[in-house]
């Protein structure tokens, strides 16, 4: 067997091996290089149209705003403090200096904060506001020129203006920018349909629309986006970031390349290449993986099975026998205990008839008859148990209680386990729901994991069941034992055919196979570990799964069930 196994294994490498680096390797180096030098060519080219492109963005938008910074300190320079605190004056300035639209309104403000002249469509909203309190207006205070970031302010539209003081600092002129034509300067830094370009404060916060739609920056832009280094561009698997500084620093602006617009044809034909050639390997893979492990896993397995299977028929005779055994044991003992059942009741009902002054030790007469019924439904019950434990395993799935199942399983070994002094504990949920499953042969597996339990736990030890509930639809039962635990490098075989742990001659190595093999047919799992304290766990999970009650169900009484 063994050496079958060594045989087939060792063809089935040196196939594998010879055509992995005859035919799969080539391929694939030939295509990754090919994809790698088409898109290294892309993104260099694509690196450099964002570079000239956000050179030339930059260099516009800072001319739209000291062209603005300029005018407003031309005409501050040119005009005394009382000329501006005059709205007519102010007014005429507007109309003069706004041919293109690019100022929605102008607007002097005092030292104080107070407003004395305002042009534009937002007076009624601001007449009569103080801005000594205003972020943008105490800057401008201080540096004499500035540019603020766009906020809402007391008319409540997102805006941004370009303010100036005069000489002395008395007052303060500021123009509103128009957002649209502000806005329209990026339109041309759009590199494809999925390239993005929008300006940022400091604080990371959109001072343009972006073009994609964003609201905001992505927590990728932001690790991706510094302000501290705008030397060279990040290069990501899809984009290419391009950023340069507005405004002295204040701004930031963001040009977003997207790799697979610029490489559309090269990716399409790319794309078509790696996916014939991951066909081909695979398909190619597969047929010899195939080929090769066919013969040598087929000896390997019908070896196995068929020893499996001889030794478990014989092991489903032996039961087969036994449960025969059991049955007749069980009949022959039901007709006696039936007669006593009835002459017992028979003498039950003589008694009361009987004057209790006549008859001496009336009262243990009535209380032996009564223990003779009590002791006769005890034996009752056991022969029941014989007989249900016989029923032949034909796979018909029946409502079933996992704990009552649980207590009858334990009452066949629990005199035993008391010889050994082994304790066993149940920890059994209440309410657990019944679910469809063939009762007989899941009570095989739990007979065997708590026989191996016993086994393992020793002179001495400590056998635990548990059951439980786990989310709507499992059923969990746990085994454990407080023995040596399995070795960890057994775990993975433990349901091997034919592995078994016992000493020679104790042991078929058939017990746990049979048991995870019922559990699947019946669409649950076992698992086996060790436990942290000491000794084994084996976990059972059973699907939940509802059941029709019959319309009409037999019932008979704890006498009628002894009948033969």
């Amino acid at each position: 067997m063994q050496r079958k196994k060594h045989y087939y294994r060792a063809i089935t490498r040196r196939l594998l091996i010879a055509f992995f680096c005859l035919s799969i390797v080539p391929i694939v180096s030939f295509a990754w290089i090919m994809k790698d030098s088409v898109e290294e060519t892309n993104v260099v080219k694509l690196t450099e149209l964002a570079t000239s492109t956000i050179e030339h963005r930059t260099e516009v938008i800072a001319e739209f705003l000291k062209s603005k910074i300029d005018l407003l300190s031309m005409l501050v320079s040119l005009y005394p403090e009382d000329f501006f605190f005059n709205p007519k004056n102010v007014e005429r300035l507007f109309l003069a200096m706004n041919t293109q639209g690019d100022i929605v309104d102008l607007q002097v403000i005092d030292v104080t904060g107070t407003q004395h002249a305002y042009v534009g469509p937002y007076r009624a909203r601001i007449e009569g506001k103080k801005y000594d309190d205003a972020l943008w207006f105490r800057e401008t205070l201080i540096s004499g020129v500035h540019v603020s970031d766009v906020f809402t302010g007391y008319r409540n539209t997102p805006h941004f203006v370009v303010a100036v003081t005069d000489p002395l600092k008395n007052y303060v002129l500021r123009a509103t920018i128009n957002s649209s034509i502000f806005n329209s300067l990026l339109h041309s830094a759009q590199l494809g349909p999925h390239g993005d370009a929008f300006i940022v404060n400091r604080a990371g916060e959109l001072q343009t629309p972006s073009l994609l739609g964003k609201t905001e920056l992505s927590e990728m832009d932001r690790k991706l986006i510094s302000f501290e280094n705008l030397s060279a561009s990040l290069v990501t698997a899809t984009d290419i970031y391009t950023a340069r500084l507005l405004d002295k620093g204040h701004w930031l602006l963001i040009l977003k390349a997207n790799i697979a617009d610029s490489l559309d044809y090269y990716l399409r034909l790319r794309d078509r290449i790696i996916l014939i050639v991951i066909v081909i390997s695979l398909i190619s893979i597969a047929a010899a993986t195939c080929t090769s492990l066919i013969l040598s896993r087929n000896f390997e397995r019908s070896d196995r099975e068929y020893a499996a299977l001889s030794l478990q028929l014989v092991q489903v005779e032996k039961m087969a026998t036994v449960g025969r055994l059991a049955a007749g044991i069980a009949h022959e003992i039901n007709n006696p205990l039936q007669m006593i059942t009835n002459q017992a009741g028979w003498i039950g009902e003589l008694l009361p008839d009987e004057d209790p002054a006549l008859v001496k030790n009336f009262g243990e007469y009535q209380k032996a008859v009564e223990q003779i019924k009590h002791h006769v439904r005890r034996a009752g019950t056991i022969t029941h148990r014989l007989l249900g434990f016989s029923r032949k395993m034909s796979s018909q799935k029946e409502k079933v209680q996992i704990n009552d199942l649980l207590e009858e399983t334990v009452s066949f070994v629990e005199r035993e386990a008391g010889y050994n002094n082994i304790t066993i504990v149940r920890q059994l949920a209440e309410n657990l729901p019944g679910t469809m499953t063939d009762g007989p042969q899941l009570q095989q597996v739990f007979l065997n994991l708590i026989n191996n339990a016993i086994d393992a736990a020793g002179q001495g030890g400590r056998v635990e069941l548990s059951s439980k509930l786990k989310g709507a639809g499992k059923l969990v039962v746990e085994f454990a034992d407080s023995g040596p635990g399995i070795r960890p490098e057994y775990i993975k075989q433990i349901f091997d055919p034919f592995f078994t742990t016992k000493d020679p001659g104790k042991g078929t190595g058939l017990g746990l196979y049979i048991s995870y093999d019922i559990l699947k047919k019946l669409g649950g799992t076992i698992t086996a570990e060790n436990r942290k304290n000491g000794g084994a766990v084996f976990t059972i999970v059973l699907p939940v799964i509802g059941y029709e009650p019959p319309k009409e169900r037999e019932r008979c009484s704890p006498a009628e069930s002894m009948k033969p």
